[in-house]
Order: C-alpha cells, then sequence, then structure tokens
C-alpha cells in the first residue's frame, strides 16, 4: 500500500507580489540573487514560520533553483528540522524505496502540516537522489533541556 499521491505542483511564487527578498544590509534583492549567492558558500539555512506555507514554497523553489544550477558541480543535500536525529533511519530507508511512504509517516513522526509544506521538498530531493538529513534534535532530548537545563544532557552519556 502507498502513501497519498503528489499534490499537485502549485504554480511558482511570484517575486514581488507573493513574497520579497533582502540583502542583509535591508536592501532589496532578487530571487536569483539569493540563489547565486549560495553557490559561493557551504551551507544555506532558510530561516522560516512554521506555518507560513509562502515562505515554504520559497524554500522549495530555492532548493530546486539550487539543483538545477549547482547539483552538476557540488552535493546538494536537504537538511530539515521537522525531522528529529532519532528518525534518520527511517527516512534512509524511505529514500531507499525500503519502506512505504505510509510506513516512512508513520514511523517518523512528520510535523502536522508535512504533506503541504515539506512533502515537496523530501520527495524532489527523493526524486533526484539527493541526501535528506534529519537535523533537530529528539523531543526527549529538548525537554529534558528545557525542564532541567542543557547541562543535564551531560548525564545522557
Amino acid at each position: 500500500m502507498s502513501g497519498p499521491a503528489a499534490p499537485a505542483e502549485p504554480p511558482p511564487l511570484s517575486e514581488g507580489s507573493d513574497f520579497v527578498v533582502y540583502r542583509p544590509d535591508g536592501t532589496l534583492a532578487s530571487f536569483d540573487e539569493i540563489v547565486d549567492e549560495a553557490a559561493s558558500v557551504d551551507v544555506v539555512f532558510v530561516g522560516e514560520e512554521h506555518n507560513d506555507p509562502i515562505t515554504h514554497r520559497v524554500q522549495a523553489q530555492i532548493f530546486q533553483q539550487a539543483f538545477i544550477k549547482q547539483a552538476a558541480t557540488r552535493p546538494i543535500v536537504l537538511s530539515l528540522e521537522m525531522f528529529e536525529r532519532d528518525v534518520q533511519y527511517v527516512l534512509d530507508e524511505y529514500r531507499a524505496g525500503l519502506i512505504t511512504e505510509d510506513h516512512f509517516r508513520r514511523s517518523s513522526r512528520p510535523w502536522e502540516n508535512y504533506e503541504a509544506d515539506y512533502r515537496p521538498m523530501v520527495e524532489f530531493a527523493i526524486a533526484h537522489d539527493l541526501e535528506v538529513v534529519a537535523a533537530n534534535a529528539p523531543r526527549r532530548y529538548v525537554n529534558r533541556a528545557s525542564r532541567l537545563g542543557r547541562d543535564s544532557l551531560g548525564a545522557l552519556g
């Protein structure tokens, strides 16, 4: 049994009406400048409001354009905070086609907005054989650090 069908690809966002891009000094930039600038660094972090669908679509466009423009010359990796490190093996099994999407989703604890906001990037990465990294600390450790302080993590091992 396979998972849900891929949602229809929404049309690309329109720079200027759907979103604007700024340089660190506050001046306007273009989407293409951001993608081109990404080629000059080793890591690109794209911040977000977790429940802002426009931001997620911009993230997906940055990721796809980075792949189109740079994959021939450097590795492209998708790293997602929404997946916790202790489910990396589940993510790897799904990428390798060893488990179904349904099993993957039941075992990886995705956020509620996975389907609309993160799945397009994950499926793009899988379709292009790109690594996907589960980047968030497991909830049990975040909870411990929140309750007892960061130093309490040292007692774990």
